[in-house]
């Protein structure tokens, strides 16, 4: 009885350092993100006309590390990148998954996101307030670059139409 006993520990102390090991790369999966990133902004309007803008974006930990904020500027309006928006986002352990939210306030935009790592990229969707779905996704990460992908579908994610492709080099490389 006492094997049977001692196994079953073995198997929920296994089970748990597993878990814990899961969890904890999943809160890791935008660590590799932190610091500082000079932006080219490639915003694409309907008709497919590119405007580029440059800034940068700060990722930090807060909230004792249980969130990732980014501060997002642009020089969009002068010549000097100004902040104009910012993302909060955490692991959501219950749900297993990354929840985001992004606030624009100038142009009182916001939106709710959730995902992860989907074949290598993170992959982060929402609606909306007009109900179309809206899809992040990062890929192409290296320590020094990365590619930050912005898309929109009006037909249930038949079809996407690219909003905006951020290439983002980490600042002073």
């Amino acid at each position: 009885m006492n094997i049977h006993r001692s196994l079953t520990a073995a198997t929920l102390i296994c089970v748990a350092l597993a878990a814990a090991q899961a969890h904890a790369a999943e809160i890791a999966l935008f660590d590799r993100l932190s610091g500082t990133w000079d932006v080219t902004y490639d915003i694409y309007d309907k008709d497919g006309t590119v405007r580029p803008y440059h800034g940068q974006v700060i990722y930090s930990r807060i909230l004792n590390g249980g969130a990732l904020q980014e501060i997002w500027t642009s020089d969009i309006h002068n010549k000097v990148p100004q902040p104009y928006g910012t993302t909060l986002g955490f692991y959501d352990s219950k749900r297993e998954r990354w929840t985001a939210m992004y606030v624009f306030p100038a142009k009182d935009y916001k939106i709710i996101v959730s995902g992860g790592e989907v074949d290598g990229r993170i992959v982060l969707t929402g609606r909306d307030e007009d109900g179309t779905i809206q899809r992040w996704s990062i890929d192409n990460i290296q320590t020094d670059s990365f590619l930050y992908h912005f898309e929109s579908s009006h037909d249930d994610g038949k079809t996407w139409q690219v909003v905006g492709l951020n290439h983002m080099h980490r600042h002073g490389v």
